[in-house]
């Protein structure tokens, strides 16, 4: 367990189970109790704040909505909101402009969420939560133990599906489950070791995840992996054609439930935060330019490039995997997979 510096915890939510709880696995924590963890750190600078509060934690409660359709309503996809920003700190992470407090808030009112997924299962047929979307789904699991309870929510339940995204380790608790029911997707972003280790501080790198999936898979999990953002880089070929090597001969290709592609995109403001806080970046230097969405991005013709090599070495070891593009346009689609 990576012990955070210091712990706030909102007064509203002193005498919640679950915040005592990680008060009893934080033993003797710095803890500072706090009127709204929205104010915290806002004493000083955007890049200070930035820079230093990832190493704290904030146990608040979550106000308004816990679950964010998807698309359009009738398809049953949510994302979950149970958690706040992310303890790791990849340079590329939209996250850093998304929130104004720039601590990592675990929301301890998580009965909340969980009656709030069983109404929506049963208006739709067929549910689909996405866990991690805008914190890692398991990166304060062993604090939480939340995904025990999505998993005891809906293993019996074939018409609903939890994908965790995630680029920690920390699996101990779905290696705790015997028999792990199929409906139970962990999907881990894969980087080339270089990025894991230049681009995406704090996080496990390349090599540690893929042995997490792998221990995932030998427990009976199906697996997602995403690699996304795709960065070019002097020899990108060479390091993502090593990265999939060792991702379809560690992994079992028929317990891989897709593969995801996405080239990197980089909103404005993120731009901005990025050259404030690593003006050295690697992610500065690379030919990206504003795309249709206001986004930066690689131009079209080498983000289909990139995703047909991509594709073409996965279709190496597994013609029938499922390949999918992440936030891309219908034509570049088509072009990719014509």
């Amino acid at each position: 367990m990576q012990k955070p510096d210091k712990l706030y915890i909102e007064n509203n939510v002193v005498d919640f189970e679950l915040t005592k709880k990680i008060i009893g696995r934080l033993d003797s924590v710095d803890i500072e109790y706090v009127e709204d963890y929205k104010k915290i750190g806002f004493d000083k600078k955007f890049v200070d704040r930035a820079n230093e509060d990832k190493d704290s934690l904030a146990l608040g409660q979550k106000k308004g909505e816990v679950l964010k359709s998807i698309g359009r309503m009738q398809d049953g996809q949510y994302y979950l909101f149970h958690e706040m920003d992310c303890r790791y700190d990849c340079e590329y992470c939209y996250l850093q402009y998304y929130f104004q407090t720039k601590v990592p808030v675990i929301f301890v009112n998580r009965c909340e969420v969980i009656d709030r997924m069983k109404e929506v299962m049963q208006l739709h047929p067929k549910t689909y939560f996405h866990v991690g979307e805008i914190c890692d789904s398991l990166a304060f699991d062993d604090l939480t133990d939340f995904s025990l309870e999505l998993i005891e929510l809906i293993k019996d339940n074939e018409n609903s599906t939890i994908e965790f995204r995630t680029k920690s380790t920390n699996i101990d608790n779905l290696l705790s489950i015997d028999n792990p029911p199929p409906n139970i997707i962990p999907s881990w972003t894969m980087s080339p070791q270089i990025i894991s280790e230049t681009l995406e501080h704090k996080t496990p790198n390349f090599s540690e995840r893929l042995k997490a999936a792998k221990a995932c898979q030998d427990k009976g999990y199906t697996v997602g992996i995403r690699i996304d953002p795709i960065i070019i880089y002097e020899d990108w070929e060479n390091g993502y054609t090593q990265m999939v090597d060792q991702i379809m001969t560690t992994l079992d290709p028929k317990q891989i439930d897709y593969i995801s592609l996405g080239s990197i995109k980089l909103h404005k403001l993120l731009v901005d935060v990025i050259r404030k806080r690593f003006p050295k970046s690697e992610l500065l230097v690379g030919e990206i330019f504003p795309g249709e969405d206001g986004k930066y991005r690689y131009l079209k013709f080498q983000r289909v490039e990139v995703y047909k090599k991509i594709m073409s070495w996965i279709r190496e070891y597994d013609s029938s995997i499922k390949v999918e593009l992440s936030i891309e346009s219908e034509d570049i689609k088509e072009l990719v997979f014509s």
